[in-house]
């Protein structure tokens, strides 16, 4: 409320008769010298104009004069209320941190509700005595409760204030080593309390995660078990929500578990059923709605590489040879491949005798990614059978979608296939990337060691290093291959790998591997049968067979559009050291593996989350040159165990992710004694003049501090002279009488 009293003054008329004097003395020569100008011209614009004049030399006077208003008035101050939120860790047990701001919603309500005189303002502080002006923090991480430092700090920010009182919103839990508070107890103004009900069991609970397991990979879209160990420590019966989480999203599944009173041990299973491949960690979380003493083990993360839908082969083979042995066993061990093998164990001319072989129908092929055909005679499949393949790989996927089938051929050399009685005359002539020759010399024994072409050099199929020209090195030097089936060239549209440099057909070295497009499918022709020497002769001399195992895992991803299996994460994040001190920077460092260009486009996010789960984003820096490595900074404000959530994005949806943890000193203090001390609360009051109420009732504090009126004199001075406005009113004034004078000759 506001009482007031205005007036006008003019600051710079000390002797008002003088400046009556002067005036008339002003207007007399003005009227006479534009009375002259009147006689002469006859016009009476002249008059205008002398108004014009008048009127800017006027705001002059006016200027000069110094008008000020002055508005004298009274502020009455109802007073203030100083509310202090503890926001320390130990609110965070029980839901007291929720009761408490409720608590401060209420009490500000009740206070606002009051129509009678002037209103009572409240001002809020938190357990450190700093004031809260966009209201209190979200959770409560303060390491330390110290009420005396609270009161006096809140007390001598307001001490210009009419303060009625001070209400102290705590679980009472003072950790700073004092015996008594009996400074605050003399405060000079009443404390008033609000308080927490004691449940000595329920401060004793505590809930972890001992252990969380899983297999190692499992199939996208398919289930997998996760075994979660759930151990209570002491506190009443509850139910506690056992989850598994992949960052910040939380899987279907969730499971309930009744512990009963007490200690005791649950394992709990879970299913998760992925639908992204990818490299991930999961967190399998426990949860209550029971406040716990400490939050740090309600989880524990566990890594599941999650593959693709396998690679489905069909290797079928004519005759039982080193190829199809080195091969086929390879591809079995491949965890990316679903291999089915056939090789025809009985003699071909004995037609009925022996197992009879697999059929290649379209219910066959539906399910398969890639065909593989050995050394076999033309009629080894039916015409009926060269349809259906021809078919198949002609309507692959049509689409570079990862989740797309592509449907491939390749068919390996020998004396067979490429030979008189092969494959020339089947409809596969045209699906395969060479031209069969049809005369001549069809087979060299001749050992050659293989040579990539420069569209080799650079093709997927090679790739050992990342430098080109060290991958050409050690293929330079691989162990030769015993021969080859010749072809008589490559098509057109084909692309030639690798060539036989001893032989050459048409003026061209013979061609050993060859890749080509038939309809939508992929086709690759490797006319040497003798691969398996990369990985024998290595072997006999003790060393890696590095070079077989990448072509074959390699050629089988390419032709059917997978990527390779990488064993190292596309993503991996971790901290400088594994502990700090509160409000030290962490320093967060994230890497991204990428396997090519196109990877750089993807995005890395990166969040910190505490103990009670709340995320906060971290941003990130890079350097131009490390574009892969991204740096962050975070300051915790509080104690306990934090986690570091990294995201591999890619248009919105994650490709991987990765977490790691660190610790932060300093919340040991907080936890050390859980439960409440309302009887400390009460005495403080009691000895300041104040009243103690359970948290429930603070809204009865709003009648129990009665407003008070102080009035406070408050004067406000508005300067108009110096207003810029009058001084372009005369500007504007002289100068308009000057232009229009000039302009009708009346100078």
């Amino acid at each position: 409320m506001t009482t007031s009293l205005a007036s006008l003054e003019f600051e710079g008329v000390n002797h008002a008769w003088l400046w009556c004097l002067l005036f008339v003395a002003g207007a007399w020569i003005l009227y006479t010298a534009y009375r002259d100008i009147f006689l002469r011209t006859e016009r009476r614009l002249a008059w205008a104009l002398m108004a014009l004049r008048g009127a800017g030399l006027l705001a002059l006077v006016l200027a000069m004069s110094k008008p000020t208003w002055t508005d004298e008035n009274e502020l009455v101050d109802a007073g203030r209320v100083a509310v202090v939120l503890d926001n320390s860790i130990s609110m965070s047990l029980e839901s007291r941190y929720d009761q408490a701001v409720a608590a401060v919603r209420s009490l500000t309500d009740a206070f606002a509700e009051s129509t009678e005189g002037p209103r009572v303002k409240v001002d809020l502080f938190d357990i450190g005595g700093r004031p809260l002006p966009d209201g209190p923090p979200a959770e409560p991480r303060l390491e330390r409760t110290d009420l005396v430092r609270a009161v006096s700090e809140t007390t001598a920010q307001l001490r210009s204030k009419l303060l009625l009182g001070i209400v102290l919103i705590s679980d009472g839990t003072d950790n700073t080593g004092r015996k008594d508070t009996f400074e605050i107890a003399e405060s000079s103004v009443p404390i008033y309390s609000a308080g927490f009900a004691s449940n000595p069991e329920a401060s004793r609970l505590d809930l972890a995660v001992v252990a969380a397991k899983s297999i190692d990979k499992v199939m996208v879209n398919n289930k997998a078990e996760v075994q979660v160990t759930v151990d209570k420590a002491a506190g009443p019966a509850i139910d506690a929500k056992v989850v598994i989480k992949r960052g910040g999203e939380t899987l279907p599944g969730a499971q309930t578990v009744r512990f009963p009173a007490g200690s005791g041990q649950q394992q709990v299973s879970l299913v998760i059923e992925p639908k992204q491949a990818g490299s991930f960690v999961y967190t399998a979380s426990v949860s209550t709605a029971t406040g716990e003493q400490l939050l740090a083990n309600n989880s524990r993360h566990f890594p599941l590489q999650v593959d693709a839908d396998a690679i489905g082969i069909l290797y079928l083979d004519g005759f039982l040879r080193y190829e199809f042995k080195f091969v086929s066993s390879r591809l079995r061990d491949d965890p990316d491949v679903h291999l089915l093998a056939e090789v025809r164990r009985s003699h071909p001319e004995r037609i009925g005798i022996g197992p009879e072989k697999i059929q290649i129908t379209p219910d066959l092929l539906k399910n398969l990614d890639l065909v593989i055909l050995g050394d076999m005679e033309a009629d080894y499949l039916t015409a009926a059978e060269y349809q259906t393949l021809v078919d198949w790989v002609a309507h692959g996927s049509e689409s570079d979608d990862r989740d797309q089938r592509a449907h491939s051929l390749l068919v390996l050399g020998g004396y067979h296939s490429f030979g008189p009685d092969g494959f020339g005359n089947t409809p596969l002539a045209d699906v395969l990337p060479v031209v069969l020759a049809d005369d001549g010399v069809r087979q060299t024994e001749e050992p050659f060691v293989l040579k990539l072409t420069e569209a080799g050099k650079g093709h997927p199929v090679f790739k050992l290093t990342s430098d080109r020209v060290q991958d050409a090195s050690l293929w330079n030097t691989s162990a030769p291959l015993l021969g080859s089936s010749l072809v008589q060239r490559a098509k057109a549209a084909a692309t030639v790998l690798a060539v036989n440099p001893n032989i050459n057909i048409e003026r061209q070295p013979a061609v050993v591997i060859a890749t080509g497009r038939y309809g939508s499918g992929h086709t690759m022709v490797i006319t040497a049968d003798t691969t398996w020497r990369w990985t024998r002769l290595p072997r006999i001399v003790g060393r890696g067979d590095t070079l077989f195992a990448r072509f074959w895992s390699q050629s089988v991803r390419w032709l059917t559009g997978r990527d390779l299996a990488q064993t190292r994460a596309q993503i991996v994040v971790g901290t400088d050291k594994p502990a700090y001190e509160v409000g030290k920077e962490v320093v967060i460092r994230a890497v991204r593996q990428t396997q090519s260009d196109s990877d750089l486009k993807t995005d890395v996010v990166v969040e910190v989350s505490d103990e009670s789960g709340q995320q906060i984003p971290v941003q990130l820096r890079t350097r131009s040159a490390e574009p892969n490595v991204l740096l962050g900074s975070f300051y915790p404000s509080a104690g306990g165990r934090f986690r570091i959530n990294a995201a591999l994005m890619q248009d919105g949806e994650p490709l991987a992710n990765q977490a790691a943890e660190f610790l932060v000193h300093g919340s040991e203090l907080e936890l050390a004694d859980t439960g409440t001390n309302r009887a400390l609360l009460k005495s403080i009051s009691e000895r300041s003049g104040g009243v103690h109420v359970a948290i429930e009732d603070i809204g009865q504090l709003a009648q129990k501090i009665q407003p008070a009126e102080r009035r406070i004199p408050r004067v406000e001075r508005t300067e108009y002279w110096n207003s810029p406005f009058l001084f372009l009113f005369f500007l504007a004034s002289v100068t308009g009488e000057w232009v229009l004078r000039r302009k009708n000759h009346l100078i």
